[in-house]
């Protein structure tokens, strides 16, 4: 089925700039090739007012973050079925133009991104911007070979990667009657057009210029374009004005003549077709592609330039002639071999006519619609894999006689790391949930044991950090271990029977202490569930539903500081274990029976999921490379197992709470993960060991196999096999459904 829609985003006429008038073409183009799609524009905007055309439909001020989201809403109102990116850093808001990401992870419709920018190497902020453009996108367009190889050399996949010519208007106006009508009848003209910037080298131009109208008296330089807008507001006319100046220096003012003015299309053309010589005196080398020598290409003129990158391969074979960075007399030695040499012109002319055909709009219009349609053609994903039956056995040859090792080498214990509470307890919260394997008794009875000892009797709270020899390294394990310990001892006092669930109560009833005074969100959150699953299974006592009401109220508070349409999130950056979060609110509403916060919880966990969802609909975790900040790009690598556990964990809540089975779907697909359903399609459950490696990198596994990634693993599938086994659909109450409405 054709594409009904299609949205090209953009800088747009009568905008200023190169992006500006490749849109205004590109979206014509795409016009006139697919006429039975409705093809609109969404504009950049820089804080100026434009005058636009009716094929801009949207606008977004580059600065303002939540209307990237806002336009990603429109899009998908507008059901558009495929949206085309003109990517260029600059033009965008946030870090190496990070904005333009929120609208398209939000966006349903297949992306196809154009790059006006590659780089031999990209810094590391604009590599993560680039890294996450690919992933976003089904393809990316370059318009040379040498950006092919760059994004490869960097990362990028180069299935892909699509090569499409810049596009160029042609005319068939003839070269005597257009200078006739520039008033330079009989005159040789030499031509460069563009917004006047000093990177672009006409100073090199004019010095060489004197020792061509020595031998070609008739020569006319003609400078045609307006300064470019961000040079005008910053410095005014003064370029051009030095420009003028050292023309009358050199005595070669007479033939140097400004058109200060920027031509429409038409004109420009017309200019075109005037010239004998187009000129490309670039200054420098990192340019990848140039609007202007396509245009000149594929108008079949003699170029003369410097070798920028894009010159270099467009005006191999004789399609025109390379001069050196800042030699003006090279330029000028040049420029009258030329001039002098009609014969050799004219080849130089075929041969750029020829090869620019495929240039021409209508052609590069025609590439863009096929790829189009391979971008449409999503890749289905692989059947449905089969979750792993819940096994003990690496985790007890984890265990010793103290408690858990911490870390591993591979697949043995790490003895120099030790062990922790936070794995100790939840190596005891596994052995409640999986209590029929047979190291499930021997496993509660040493991490019972180990919270016993971590629970220092001068402060009430958990130490953390116990070195191989048994010396504890810390007096004070910090707020996520109070909590962590409190919830698996609440789980154990509930779940074992006999000698060891005697054991977790009286320790447990000594522990409830280590739960008061947190400051940190996530152990507000965890404190907040472990204080819900008690009581479910006894009348809470008025002290704990006081904590939880506390605790619920400041991640309410944080929630509504930290919000924005477009990140509606309790803190303006996402770090580790972010689902526990929005699980805290849904089971404190859940349980205690607070209809909004459960409904604040449900829709920041729905907004997670999506920050969590690649293209393909697998799951992504927020990489732990570094914090994710609101706009900008997001870590992709170094996924931990930490983070399945904590969404796996937190829709099977939401999906207790509504009875909704698209949170057990979303939980499945977490877990999947770890399985082998992701970006590098490897499994970090290794069914040899039956542990879980540590984490996903950009091209291979952290092949060790520590205790707090196999104890995610092994929760999560705990979890998910109880919840499938319980779930009963249902409808979520009316306050319930209302109170979601309201906060989404």
């Amino acid at each position: 089925m054709p594409v009904r829609r299609i949205a090209v985003l953009g800088n747009h006429s009568p905008r200023q700039c190169g992006i500006a008038t490749f849109t205004d073409d590109l979206a014509q183009a795409l016009a006139h090739e697919t006429p039975d799609a409705d093809v609109l524009v969404v504009a950049m905007n820089d804080g100026r007012s434009y005058d636009y055309p009716a094929r801009v439909q949207l606008t977004i001020e580059q600065d303002d973050l939540d209307a990237y989201a806002a336009a990603a809403d429109a899009l998908n109102a507008l059901q558009i079925g495929m949206l085309s990116v003109q990517h260029e850093f600059g033009i965008f808001g946030g870090p190496s133009g990070s904005y333009l990401l929120t609208l398209l992870r939000r966006v349903r419709a297949p992306i196809v991104t154009t790059l006006h920018t590659v780089l031999e190497r990209f810094n590391a902020e604009q590599m993560a911007v680039i890294e996450e453009l690919a992933a976003l996108s089904a393809k990316i367009v370059v318009m040379s070979e040498r950006a092919v190889r760059f994004l490869v050399a960097q990362g990028v996949p180069r299935s892909k990667i699509a090569f499409i010519h810049h596009g160029a208007p042609v005319t068939d106006a003839g070269r005597d009657a257009e200078k006739a009508r520039l008033g330079l009848a009989g005159r040789t003209l030499i031509l460069t057009f563009g917004l006047l910037s000093p990177n672009k080298g006409i100073d090199t131009a004019i010095r060489a210029l004197p020792d061509v109208i020595r031998d070609f008296p008739d020569t006319t330089y003609l400078v045609l374009g307006a300064t470019h807008p961000n040079v005008r507001a910053q410095h005014g006319e003064a370029y051009r004005e030095g420009l003028m100046r050292l023309a009358m220096d050199l005595g070669v003012a007479s033939h140097v003549r400004f058109d200060d003015k920027f031509v429409d299309r038409e004109e420009l053309i017309r200019c075109l077709a005037a010239a004998d010589v187009y000129l490309i005196p670039y200054l420098s080398r990192e340019q990848i592609t140039s609007g202007t020598l396509a245009y000149a290409v594929a108008n079949g003129k003699a170029v003369v330039s410097t070798p920028f990158w894009h010159a270099e391969e467009l005006l191999a074979e004789g399609r025109g002639i390379l001069t050196p960075f800042h030699e003006p007399a090279a330029l000028g030695t040049v420029l009258r071999e030329l001039l002098g040499d009609p014969g050799r012109r004219a080849a130089m002319e075929q041969k750029a006519r020829t090869f620019g055909e495929q240039m021409h709009w209508p052609s590069v219009a025609h590439s863009y619609a096929a790829l189009f349609d391979v971008a449409r053609q999503r890749r289905p994903l692989p059947p449905a894999i089969r979750l792993p039956a819940v096994t003990l056995d690496y985790v007890a040859s984890m265990v010793d006689g103290t408690g858990i090792f911490q870390h591993a080498v591979l697949g043995i214990p790490n003895l120099t790391e030790g062990y922790t509470t936070d794995d100790n307890a939840r190596a005891l919260h596994l052995a409640v949930l999986a209590g029929q394997d047979p190291h499930a008794p021997a496993i509660a009875r040493c991490t019972l044991s180990f919270l016993h000892h971590a629970l220092n009797p001068d402060n009430g709270r958990f130490r953390n950090f116990m070195a191989y020899d048994r010396r504890w390294l810390d007096e004070d394990g910090g707020e996520n271990a109070q909590a962590r310990a409190v919830r698996a001892l609440v789980a154990a006092a509930h779940g074992l029977d006999g000698m060891l669930g005697r054991t977790a109560r009286e320790l447990l009833r000594r522990s409830w202490p280590a739960l008061d005074g947190l400051n940190h969100p996530r152990a507000q959150a965890i404190a907040l569930i472990a204080l819900a699953e008690a009581a479910e299974h006894e009348t809470p006592e008025p002290a704990w539903t006081a904590l939880a009401d506390t605790y619920a109220g400041r991640l309410l508070q944080l929630y509504d500081a930290a919000a924005t349409p477009c990140w509606p999130w309790f803190e303006r950056y996402l770090s580790y274990s972010n689902a526990k979060l929005p699980h805290g609110l849904i089971a404190y509403g859940r349980v205690f029976g607070h209809p909004q916060a459960m409904a604040t919880g449900l829709a920041a966990l729905h907004w997670l999921e999506r920050q969590q969802t690649a293209r393909d609909g697998r799951f992504l975790p927020i990489g732990s490379e570094r914090r994710y900040h609101a706009g900008e790009a997001q870590p992709l690598w170094d996924g931990q197992p930490i983070e399945v556990y904590a969404t796996v964990s937190a829709d099977l809540e939401a999906h207790r709470a509504t009875g909704d089975a698209a949170w057990l779907a979303g939980a499945r697909r977490a877990l999947e993960w770890l399985l082998g359903r992701n970006a590098l399609d490897l499994p970090l459950y290794d069914p040899e060991t039956q542990g879980c490696r540590d984490g996903l990198h950009r091209d291979s596994l952290n092949g060790n196999q520590g205790a707090e990634s196999t104890l995610a693993l092994w929760l999560s599938a705990a979890e998910y096999h109880r919840a499938a086994q319980l779930s009963v659909p249902r409808v979520a109450s009316e306050a319930v459904n209302e109170a979601v409405r309201r906060t989404m």
